[in-house]
């Protein structure tokens, strides 16, 4: 006997097989025992949920001679000929093919004709929307006042392109996609019967694959089977769909959270080397970070998401690691390194680019968080002691004593006389603090290089030395990048002299809020306002 494929042989028969769509199988399952079978519906939705099983399933069950609650018996003789596709009452109608006002006029002949053998005439066309205008306009006179033993069932991916005068005309089911956990549960009784071995974590792999298709997840596992020869794991379809292992995932996020960039340049670097692209990487970093909000916002997976136990397990561990506004950090700039790399030819440097500068980061305030620690200064609190780590310093933390001030031009003066690059990358930054115990310099993300250059053992040698001069003492020296700043030092005092209408306490907020948000400014409010 020819083979068969498992889509087709584990194709729904009745209305049960049907997984997925609970609305739409109890409305046709009703419509259909209580007689108010409509002249004609519509089914809409995404590929390989069910669409013209459904259709199929309706048209088994209007002709059969003992349909039962779930649907056709499929034992008589319309339900084995609509089964093996070869019924004169039932015509499958392909509408990409079959989509000119032609192919309906023969059509609109045809339906005059009675049944063969069961109750009703029916006709499934599958991707209506294909048709042309002219086909469709030239439909409507028989959708409206069909003979009463014509049944109509249209399919498509697209209901917006059906035109409006035919779906009035028509009763809509809208399909929806499957969820993996609905998918997995199918695929493992599929391999039960099939006497297939598969791991659970191949099977979910595959669901989650599949895009909400029941069908593609079918077709996926008979490919796997000849490739592993019904003895399936996880490794077989990691490497036969090219996907990125989870444990690697968790690896490189850990190296974002740990806040360690040399780990995060070696786990990427081992991806790519191994074949993984990186536009393909970023995209997969992008729907961990999205399950790890879900799970930070909701409390609990969605529908949509498939993790084993100890998956599971990680991903709280991580999340718990994170602040909410760390995660849409997080995710706002691996979205806009995915927009660069899509239009780049070397897409590596981007991911590597913003890996490590995420990884290299602080921790990230919320707004609110920034004007408590406003409102602190304000006050002339001196803040929590752990705040030293957040690398979110507003700008009224600066040094303020005209002594202090007075110091550090005495620095930059005998740095500039020493080595002049030095002095122009140190221009850059903003004095945070200047002591005896210690000295923190602030950088822009935008001046992260000129950062880099003074941390290199001859830079700051050379500060230090200044330093100590100046104060007859040897504090600690500290450069950090500051989110307030955003871009660098100079260039804000540049916007300051240009445009300083805009209130200093508002300035890091602004700032903050255009980097979490990924806005811009478009104009200036007193402008406006007059």
């Amino acid at each position: 006997m020819a083979y068969q494929v498992l889509a087709r042989k584990y194709r729904p028969q009745n209305f049960d097989d049907i997984i997925g769509q609970e609305v739409v199988v109890r409305t046709l399952r009703n419509s259909i025992v209580q007689g108010r079978v409509a002249n004609a519906y519509i089914f809409s939705g995404p590929r390989g949920v069910g669409k013209t099983s459904a259709a199929r399933i309706v048209a088994k069950t209007l002709n059969c001679s003992n349909p039962a609650e779930n649907g056709p018996c499929n034992r008589c003789v319309s339900c084995e000929e609509i089964t093996r596709g070869n019924s004169m009452d039932v015509l499958e109608i392909d509408g990409a093919s079959n989509r000119g006002i032609d192919e309906i006029r023969t059509l609109r002949e045809n339906v005059k004709f009675s049944p063969s053998r069961g109750k009703f005439r029916i006709y499934i066309i599958d991707e209506v929307h294909m048709l042309t205008t002219e086909a469709f306009n030239a439909l409507l006179k028989t959708l409206e006042e069909p003979p009463a033993h014509v049944r109509f069932i249209f399919a498509t991916t697209e209901a917006q392109k059906v035109l409006p005068t035919i779906m009035s005309r028509c009763q809509r089911f809208d399909f929806k996609r499957i969820p993996p956990a609905l998918m997995f549960e199918r695929l493992m009784m599929i391999g039960e019967k099939e006497k297939i071995s598969i791991d659970e974590k191949a099977a979910l792999l595959i669901a989650g694959s599949a895009d909400g298709s029941l069908r593609d997840a079918i077709v996926i596992l008979d490919q796997m089977v000849s490739f592993s020869d019904k003895k399936i794991s996880t490794d077989d379809v990691l490497e036969l769909l090219g996907m990125i292992h989870r444990d690697r995932i968790f690896d490189l996020s850990d190296a974002v959270i740990l806040n360690d960039p040399g780990r995060a340049a070696r786990a990427l670097d081992g991806l790519i080397s191994g074949g993984k692209d990186p536009v393909f990487i970023a995209d997969s970093l992008i729907r961990h970070y999205r399950d790890l909000m879900i799970l930070k916002t909701a409390g609990s997976p969605t529908s949509d998401m498939t993790f084993t136990g100890d998956e599971l397990v990680k991903m709280r561990q991580q999340q718990e690691k994170l602040s909410l506004e760390e995660i849409l950090y997080i995710l706002q700039n691996l979205s806009h390194c995915l927009n660069l790399m899509k239009g780049s030819m070397f897409s590596r440097a981007p991911l590597e680019i913003t890996l490590i500068r995420l990884a290299g980061k602080g921790d990230v305030l919320s707004i609110p968080g920034i004007l408590d620690r406003l409102e602190e200064l304000g006050r002339g609190g001196s803040g929590d002691a752990g705040e030293t780590e957040r690398n979110i310093v507003p700008e009224s933390a600066g040094v303020d004593s005209d002594s202090e001030r007075g110091q550090w031009k005495t620095v930059l003066a005998y740095i500039k006389n020493k080595k002049m690059s030095v002095f122009t990358s140190l221009s850059e930054g903003k004095l945070v603090e200047f002591n005896n115990d210690r000295v923190v310099i602030g950088f822009g993300q935008d001046d992260a290089f000129n950062k880099e250059v003074l941390e290199t053992g001859s830079s700051r040698s050379l500060i230090k030395e200044a330093v100590s001069s100046v104060l007859g003492a040897s504090p600690r020296l500290e450069f950090r990048l500051l989110e307030f700043l955003g871009g660098s030092a100079a260039g804000a005092r540049r916007d300051e002299k240009k445009n300083n209408r805009t209130p200093e306490a508002l300035k890091p907020i602004i700032g903050k809020a255009i980097d979490v948000f990924g806005g811009r400014i478009v104009g200036n409010f007193r402008e406006e306002t007059g």
